[in-house]
């Protein structure tokens, strides 16, 4: 029995429980709740409702990264992922920085 547990290879996730994927499910639907009740209500200024639902969406991200895709940092393997994700994460902000600081100067050249 121990054998095979010690052949099965580390991908860095962790064990599996249902008590982290119940947490993050709750969270999802916590944070989508108060999005659509941030809009349906207009308690808010058009501002201050982009900041609120851009605010709880990165926070989902960062609920669905750590539960349901359990990134953490207890083993050598885990840690790769968490550099892969920042790499990434990198590479889509200069991208996506780069595509809008190009259209912006090619917005404001057609103008002048």
């Amino acid at each position: 029995m121990e054998q095979s547990i010690a052949n099965q290879p580390d991908f860095g996730t962790g064990h599996k429980k249902l008590s982290v994927y119940l947490v993050g499910l709750i969270n999802c639907v916590i944070l989508t709740i108060i999005s659509f009740w941030v809009v349906i209500s207009q308690h808010f200024s058009k501002s201050e409702i982009l900041i609120i639902i851009y605010t709880a969406a990165l926070v989902q991200f960062l609920v669905q990264v750590i539960c349901f895709l359990r990134l953490n940092i207890q083993t050598n393997q885990s840690k790769i992922n968490v550099m892969s994700i920042l790499f990434t994460l990198v590479i889509l902000i200069t991208i996506v920085m780069g595509s809008l600081w190009i259209m912006w100067n090619l917005n404001y050249q057609m103008m002048h």
